[in-house]
């Protein structure tokens, strides 16, 4: 994903409880979470937004694997 504020590029892996690790180059990131959330049902190109403690994420998905 990337972040069409500073254009930065994150990724992330939707996994289940227990698996979850936000360390490394991939963030593996539980599927019930907020952003997980956001994600589900987006194709490559789909743009979002989402309230989170630290502002407004606005986010676009660049690839799925």
């Amino acid at each position: 994903m990337k972040d069409l504020k500073d254009s930065s590029e994150e990724s992330y892996e939707l996994v289940g409880p227990g698996e979850e690790d936000y360390d490394g180059d991939v963030m593996k990131i539980l599927t019930s979470s907020p952003i997980a959330v956001a994600m589900l049902g987006k194709k490559v190109g789909d743009s979002f937004e989402l309230e989170v403690k630290r502002g407004k994420l606005q986010m676009e998905i660049i690839g799925i694997e």
